[in-house]
């Protein structure tokens, strides 16, 4: 915690002030949810402030790996979804004639990698009636 090190740093500087009020003064500069959480342990020593510090930091890093959400200054902010992009087969039959790929419609070569993230939705639907409809009219003209 880089708080921590600016603190130290100043801390050996200063002469002659108790520790409980370096520690008041310690905990006074930390950001809000980490000062209220170290508050609450009432620590009797710099180094258990520090260190109560670290922990509440480590926690609520952890816990915002791990939300949907995105964090920012307390409130809470949705990430936005990205819309996906609906192609037919005959688009499919288009971009593989020209040898694009089917996402950004660069020249698609093994290893290609899109210069941006989509989503896409490739519709085989269709196609996939269509042939199951040629093969029960095949069926019924055998019989």
């Amino acid at each position: 915690m880089e708080h921590i090190e600016e603190f130290q740093k100043l801390n050996i500087r200063v002469k002659n002030i108790p520790e409980e009020h370096r520690i008041d003064v310690f905990i006074g500069t930390l950001k809000d949810n980490i000062q209220h959480d170290v508050c609450l342990w009432e620590p009797d020593s710099l180094e258990k402030a520090f260190r109560l510090a670290r922990k509440m930091e480590r926690k609520i890093m952890a816990t915002k790996k791990h939300t949907t959400h995105n964090y920012k200054d307390g409130s809470v902010v949705v990430p936005s979804l990205p819309q996906p992009i609906r192609l037919t087969p005959q688009q499919l039959e288009e971009k593989r004639a020209k040898g694009l790929c089917y996402s950004c419609d660069s020249k698609y070569t093994k290893g290609h990698k899109c210069v941006e993230k989509k989503l896409v939705y490739i519709d085989c639907e269709e196609e996939e009636e269509k042939e199951q409809e040629r093969s029960k009219e095949e069926d019924i003209l055998q019989e």
